[in-house]
């Protein structure tokens, strides 16, 4: 594999990842803004609310971490177009 392709891969990993990483943080913050706001109401009163919880709170990190898949992707996109699609291919 040459050099450039090695680090269009490496560069092309490492966006993606900080994307990604990014996304989960912002979903976390929205999550938490829900949770603030009342969109998201979570029961303690009883032992079905609290075993609930957790699983509540974890649908609503991912529906609000997916909505940023596209963002993702399309960022992943254009920067294998900028890195040269050609470049990436050429293993």
């Amino acid at each position: 594999m040459p050099i450039a392709t090695y680090n269009a891969w490496v560069a092309l990993y490492t966006g993606v990842g900080l994307m990604v990483a990014l996304c989960a943080v912002l979903a976390a913050v929205k999550t938490i803004y829900d949770l603030r706001l009342g969109l998201l109401v979570l029961e303690f009163s009883d032992w079905r609310g609290r075993v609930f919880a957790v699983p509540k709170l974890w649908w609503r990190w991912q529906i609000n971490y997916l909505s940023g898949a596209p963002v993702i992707l399309l960022t992943a996109i254009l920067f294998a177009h900028h890195l040269g699609f050609a470049t990436l291919i050429d293993v």
